[in-house]
């Protein structure tokens, strides 16, 4: 079984917004955090292999995105 991250909340989603581009409002963005750095991770990259594990940011075009749901 693999390791998964939990689920990005909306206070990460917000902190990334300027920086992480689609990513910050994509469902399968997943938040990793050290004590001194943030990770934007791709959940999809797991299913879909083409896709990067860690997307160079800011992210501007991508084939896997999907806007999260309101509320």
């Amino acid at each position: 079984m693999a390791w998964t991250a939990p689920p990005a909340t909306e206070t990460d989603r917000a902190e990334l917004a300027p920086r992480a581009g689609l990513c910050a409002a994509c469902r399968h963005l997943q938040v990793l955090r050290s004590r001194t750095s943030t990770f934007v991770r791709c959940a999809l990259a797991d299913v879909r292999p083409r896709m990067p594990r860690y997307p160079a940011l800011p992210v501007l075009g991508c084939g896997g995105y999907e806007p999260t749901e309101p509320g």
